[in-house]
């Protein structure tokens, strides 16, 4: 079985925020008042809040992070990974691109810029939202 590759504190700061955790989980003062990440372990380089999570809200984390950390790396390169167009499978690659959009280490800039347009206007609007 292969090790996980260490956490991108930046990239998991930002998906905690996505998923509120600063103000619903992080018992840390400065996290919950401005709703960003501020705290992190030394150790592992996980935001503080992800020790205050069940099992299963950190299972949510951890798909969310891998998906945000894999579209960071590979949106915009013409695959069809990104192209669910309804249900769960759309929700998670809206809040993975939303994520990683911000990320100053994603691939290409200008054509992953370009690609995330393209799917705006080629998929429907999400239900719900």
């Amino acid at each position: 079985m292969s090790e996980k590759p260490p956490i991108k504190t930046w990239l998991a700061a930002r998906t905690a925020e996505m998923l509120a955790l600063p103000h619903m989980a992080c018992r840390r003062r400065d996290c919950r008042r401005r709703n960003t990440c501020y705290w992190h372990f030394k150790s592992n380089k996980e935001p503080c809040c992800l020790r205050n999570l069940t099992a299963e809200q950190r299972k949510l984390f951890d798909v969310v992070y891998e998906e945000a950390r894999f579209a960071e790396g590979f949106f915009g390169s013409d695959s069809h990974l990104f192209d669910a167009r309804d249900g769960g499978r759309r929700m998670l690659a809206d809040m993975a691109i939303e994520i990683a959009r911000t990320s100053p280490h994603r691939w290409r800039p200008e054509i992953w810029d370009a690609a995330r347009r393209r799917r705006a206007k080629t998929l429907p609007p999400a239900e719900g939202g």
